[in-house]
């Protein structure tokens, strides 16, 4: 593969040596750079989506009309070389516009303004009827995806999360992926985390209408500047070691092998994993590969690609290692992901019904954050006490709030 078609890793650890004489435990961030899509003005690859939309009864009023305009936002952002269907769901489900190119983006916005909210939620059946068309037309050259809307509980059909997951997984192996959006405050946020995950794609909490035109615009161009999909990450060892314990940061899913997944390979949206390494003790004087990653992902061709980079580190002294200075990127990219499990763990203490709990763990952890006095974590800190707020006046959001910012964070999207 040429090189300026490659992804580009660079490896950071926290301190740029290793003390002598010790076992350490080394902090590595991970930047990885996509390769570059294709410029602007020139012919991008095609999309092949099909756009789900919940339209159960729990979607009466704005939960539906956030839905509908969501949807026609993705028709009038599409091309005419695009594929597009578009499915409906209660208890039953309808195909409100079979696998069409958009040619005529109004004719389905007209299709998608009769879509009105009635029955129970047969989600799997949703997602699956969509995932059919999809994959009826699946193009090796295009980005085969369905994008699920929904505000509500899988109460109809298949509603186990384990299995939901293995059937999105499932597809996904065959090259069609799957995006969720959790609509206002009452969705099963589980679920539909659940699904993205296996689906190789992303989940997102929308609370109201206003912050559709900024989610779907970055959704498109993700979608048009992705050069990577199933993308896996290895953290290997240095043989001469031996079997090394490791901890990745990010909380990503593994695949069979035990690799990490990470999100999509995005032109301009570089990814940033953190992990730790335990290295056993070593003489003075030395310069020691202490680990290597290796990067794969499959590129729009259906070619599957491998990269490994390696992270060396001279041995120090005790004065030498005492001099060397933290790098603060590093540091910082570490503690938001520990802030970030913390925000999971407190919306399990509110799953379980454990409020105080919640608050208690986000006060404290927002304390532990202000006493490391980094310039870098105060807007953390700040967005930590928001949600402990958020807590005390709305249990039921404030989960969404901290499951959907815990999820950005690991993922490395934007806040």
């Amino acid at each position: 593969m040429p090189h300026d078609h490659a992804p580009r890793i660079e490896l950071l650890p926290l301190k740029a040596g290793l003390p002598a004489g010790q076992d350490s435990e080394i902090t590595v961030l991970a930047r990885i750079s996509a390769a570059s899509a294709p410029p602007p003005g020139s012919q991008r690859a095609p999309l092949n989506l099909s756009l789900v939309i919940d339209r159960s009864g729990s979607m009466q009023g704005q939960p539906i009309e956030m839905a509908r305009r969501a949807v026609q936002l993705a028709l009038r952002m599409m091309q005419p070389q695009d594929r597009v269907s578009v499915v409906s769901f209660d208890g039953h489900v309808e195909t409100v516009a079979a696998p069409q190119l958009v040619e005529d983006p109004q004719a389905l916005c007209r299709l998608v303004e009769g879509v009105t909210s009635r029955g129970n939620t047969a989600l799997h059946a949703g997602w699956l009827e969509g995932a059919m068309l999809t994959a009826q037309f699946h193009d090796p050259g295009a980005l085969n995806r369905v994008l699920l809307l929904s505000d509500g509980q899988a109460n109809n059909g298949e509603t186990r999360t384990n299995v939901i997951a293995q059937h999105v997984r499932g597809l996904t192996s065959r090259g069609v992926g799957t995006s969720t959006v959790g609509l206002g405050r009452s969705y099963d946020e589980t679920l539909l985390q659940a699904m993205a995950d296996a689906g190789d794609g992303n989940y997102e909490h929308i609370e109201d209408a206003s912050a559709l035109p900024a989610f779907f615009s970055a959704e498109m161009q993700g979608l048009t500047r992705t050069t990577g999909q199933t993308v896996s990450l290895g953290v290997e060892a240095n043989p001469a070691l031996g079997s090394l314990r490791q901890e990745m940061l990010n909380d990503l899913p593994q695949n069979p092998q035990g690799r990490w997944m990470l999100p999509n390979l995005v032109d301009g949206r570089p990814l940033e994993v953190v992990f730790t390494v335990q290295v056993p003790a070593q003489a003075a004087g030395s310069s020691l590969g202490v680990t290597r990653v290796r990067l794969a992902w499959t590129d729009r061709s259906g070619a599957r690609h491998r990269l490994r980079t390696q992270l060396n580190l001279p041995v120090l002294d005790a004065p030498a290692y005492q001099g060397l200075g933290e790098d603060e990127r590093v540091r910082v990219a570490a503690e938001r992901l520990r802030a970030a499990r913390v925000r999971e763990e407190a919306a399990a203490y509110a799953e379980a019904g454990q409020v105080h709990l919640s608050r208690e763990a986000l006060i404290r952890e927002r304390g532990r954050l202000m006493a490391l006095n980094a310039p870098g974590l105060a807007c953390e800190a700040e967005a930590l006490g928001q949600l402990d707020a958020d807590f005390g006046l709305d249990e039921q959001l404030a989960r969404k709030r901290a499951v959907s910012q815990s999820y950005n964070t690991r993922r490395s999207k934007p806040q």
